[in-house]
């Protein structure tokens, strides 16, 4: 299932998922991989994507915890 909201949160910061990779100094197979629900992230993981989109991790946790088409 893909999150929309996670993948429009980084498109709206960053442009792309690969400028955003860059940012996180991490593949953008690791970014695909998360939105699409595939992957999920550690504590620090959320803390450091949280950081890096200028939220809070309670804001990101529900970013990827409602991994919905909505």
């Amino acid at each position: 299932m893909t999150n929309k909201k996670l993948k429009s949160k980084i498109i709206e910061q960053y442009g792309s998922q690969s400028d955003f990779a860059q940012v996180l100094k991490i593949h953008e197979s690791v970014i695909s991989r998360v939105i699409q629900g595939r992957k999920r992230l550690s504590k620090a993981e959320q803390l450091r994507w949280a950081e890096a989109l200028g939220c809070k991790i309670k804001e990101f946790y529900n970013l990827i915890e409602t991994n919905s088409n909505s």
